[in-house]
């Protein structure tokens, strides 16, 4: 699996690069949304499985509650549950990735996330976390260098950051913008 989730992570980047080559998709700010990262992370895996995967975004995981996963995907043998942040408060998103993760190990969630499958085998599960961090903050710099240990949620399969200031474009926010991602097998 480190195998395969290093070639996510090179797509994934390679995927930023392209698009921050040509594009700075906010306008006098760092207003990148969530919707982004997870777009961008889906398309980097499914890509990795032509044909044989499918995804949804806002997936409902509650009969009772208006709760969902950002995304979700499906292989033929994996389930990728998918949530994404901005660190924008350091403290507060910490705090609502922890319960995200949480969310991601339901028992219940998982199992009404699986009973709408027309086939529904046994899938290994995985919950990814996505994060993107501006580092011009001690507090935010202090999330990029203990990444994914700030999340205090126990150990992780897979961690890594990704960084852009080898583009080829103008502009200091590509030294401070960073990607980060953790994945977590779950039972």
């Amino acid at each position: 699996m480190q195998v395969f989730l290093d070639k996510l992570m090179a797509r994934l980047h390679s995927r930023y690069t392209t698009i921050f080559s040509h594009y700075y998709p906010a306008h006098g700010s760092t207003g990148f949304t969530e919707r982004n990262l997870t777009n961008n992370f889906v398309s980097a895996l499914e890509s990795l499985y032509p044909g044989s995967c499918f995804s949804w975004f806002e997936a409902p995981i509650s009969l009772t509650e208006k709760k969902h996963m950002d995304a979700v995907v499906f292989t033929e043998t994996e389930l990728f549950l998918i949530e994404a942040k901005r660190f924008t408060a350091p403290q507060s998103k910490t705090n609502s990735v922890r319960n995200d993760i949480e969310r991601m190990q339901s028992n219940e969630a998982l199992l009404l996330l699986e009973k709408g499958l027309i086939n529904p085998i046994q899938r290994q599960r995985y919950a990814v976390v996505l994060a993107d961090v501006w580092t011009e903050t001690k507090g935010k710099q202090d999330i990029f260098d203990t990444w994914p240990a700030c999340l205090n949620s126990g150990p992780f399969l897979y961690s890594k950051t990704l960084e852009f200031s080898d583009l080829p474009v103008e502009g200091e926010w590509k030294n401070n913008y960073k990607i980060l991602v953790a994945v977590k097998q779950l039972t």
